[in-house]
């Protein structure tokens, strides 16, 4: 996919990548943690843009924009707007992967008339305590200096034949022959983005209640396995979320979307609608 760069009101430039086209709003991918624009799925991203144009965008200091990672959700939600106000768009469809999740609602909540509808990924709501991933093994795994395929296949992937299969697929689809998911992001970007993750996560009982202000609809969806951000989280959301459907898929982890990608890609379009 061909990228291209902008340069915003606030002086930095960012990188991002348009695919697809028609005449609906563009859909935005916000990623996860650790992941530039390189690291979402071709196969996912290919079937998304074949109804509808897709926009990818590496925020502040991740991959090649420019600046620094800021450490806290409504900085990057800031930068975000940024760009979106820089390509000239009056409003979007937002998918927000993860972490990505995290700035999806922040954004929408910053400026509710931009955004149209939601897709929240493997994501929670704020102020509901910290994720999995800020614990444990999977904190031990995900903030290794470099990842590699095997922690890749644990942190995306359900420990199961089934799982294992649908992450070698999804390696391969990225198609480098060691996938790197820290590719042209610095430690000092992740660990922004971990600053930001933990922040987000302090109980704070206000957190959920915000939720009722997100009148868009939304579709919140997460595997049933995930070892990065509890399943439970995403049906805090739903129960909170005024206009929103949920989704959990069976016998998959964190990355569902890309385990599943053909059908995932497809409740995007038919739940997007035109």
């Amino acid at each position: 996919m061909r990228k291209s760069a902008i340069r915003a009101a606030n002086g930095i430039r960012y990188t991002y990548t348009r695919i697809g086209g028609n005449d609906t709003p563009p859909l935005l991918f916000l990623s996860h943690f650790r992941a530039s624009i390189d690291m979402w799925d071709p196969g996912f991203v290919e079937r998304v843009a074949a109804a509808r144009e897709v926009i990818l965008v590496d925020n502040a200091g991740v991959g090649r924009s420019e600046g620094r990672t800021p450490t806290t959700i409504p900085d990057m939600a800031e930068h975000v707007l940024a760009f979106i106000d820089a390509l000239g768009l009056d409003v979007v469809d937002l998918l927000g992967f993860s972490l990505g999740g995290y700035v999806a609602q922040e954004l929408a909540l910053a400026r509710p008339v931009l955004v149209r509808r939601l897709v929240l990924a493997g994501t929670a709501p704020r102020g509901t305590g910290g994720d999995l991933a800020l614990s444990g093994r999977t904190h031990v795994a995900a903030t290794k200096e470099a990842l590699g395929p095997k922690d890749l296949l644990y942190l995306l992937f359900p420990q199961t034949e089934t799982g294992r299969t649908h992450g070698i697929e999804f390696i391969r689809r990225l198609g480098r022959p060691r996938p790197d998911p820290d590719f042209a992001v610095t430690p000092e970007s992740w660990r922004a983005q971990l600053d930001s993750a933990t922040a987000w996560g302090r109980p704070d009982p206000a957190g959920v209640h915000r939720l009722a202000l997100l009148r868009q609809p939304t579709l919140v969806a997460h595997g049933e396995h995930d070892v990065m951000v509890s399943v439970d989280k995403a049906r805090l959301l739903a129960a909170h979320l005024p206009n929103a459907v949920l989704k959990i898929f069976p016998d998959a982890g964190h990355g569902f979307l890309f385990q599943h990608h053909t059908e995932f890609a497809d409740d995007i379009t038919n739940f997007l609608g035109e």
